[in-house]
């Protein structure tokens, strides 16, 4: 893009929900104050948009952070009854959410995106269901994209550090002992990963969900791990599909 009344041509891009909340902020009014000043790396797609009832054509061109968030998207065209227009507004979620919905078969999840009723999802999840894998997580928690490399700041937050604990091992003569941090001999001990919480929330606002479902749904899901022992998955996708299936 040139700015307005800089040499050289300028051109629109179109960008997905997904991308445009995280390089334009919430509101999509501007760019975060992380992205000012910052250059980034689009991977476009172009194609003609038929105006007047196909008397006249429009280019447009449709941007994404990375080649492999545009060849899903690419996959996702070649679903019957998904254009260019329809297939970007379908995008209103991370790629690699679609994909673990698609992956798994759940046509409710896939539902409650723009453009998507029953009959879509299911013809989605049949066509798609075998080929979606190596998408799964594709652009999930994404911080500030440049250059088509993401880091994840808010994920640090969504949750308490967690104090590590010793570890038991074994000890000579087939007893047992302790090994702590900071001390000759300690066990490097790796704490449970950041549950995503605030990520989720947002993910599943942008989904429909109003903001007090949505943090109730992700409390009852973490709950629920809880309850059985195990730690809560650490990736977005992960999260959201337990939500739905809690339900």
């Amino acid at each position: 893009m040139v700015p307005d009344g800089a040499p050289g041509t300028a051109y629109e891009v179109l960008l997905p929900a997904y991308l445009a909340a995280a390089w334009l902020g919430r509101s999509g009014a501007g760019p975060s104050a992380a992205m000012v000043g910052q250059e980034v790396t689009l991977h476009t797609v172009q194609y003609l948009e038929a105006q007047g009832q196909g008397a006249s054509f429009v280019p447009r061109l449709l941007g994404f952070a990375s080649a492999p968030e545009r060849a899903f998207f690419d996959l996702l065209m070649s679903v019957k009854g998904l254009g260019p227009k329809r297939g970007l507004r379908v995008m209103a979620v991370e790629p690699g959410v679609i994909a673990r919905a698609i992956a798994e078969r759940n046509g409710r999840m896939l539902q409650t995106l723009p453009e998507i009723g029953p009959k879509l999802a299911e013809t989605i999840v049949h066509e798609l269901k075998s080929k979606c894998d190596t998408y799964i997580g594709l652009g999930i928690s994404r911080g500030v994209v440049a250059g088509g490399s993401a880091t994840d700041t808010s994920a640090q937050m969504a949750a308490p550090p967690v104090e590590p604990k010793p570890i038991r091992r074994a000890g000579k003569g087939g007893g047992s002992g302790t090994a702590h941090n900071g001390k000759s001999g300690s066990l490097a001990i790796t704490p449970p990963p950041v549950i995503p919480i605030r990520q989720t929330v947002d993910a599943l606002v942008a989904l429909g969900e109003s903001p007090v479902d949505a943090e109730r749904m992700v409390a009852r899901v973490i709950d629920r791990y809880r309850g059985s022992g195990t730690e809560p998955p650490a990736e977005v996708s992960a999260l959201i599909g337990a939500a739905y299936a809690a339900r």
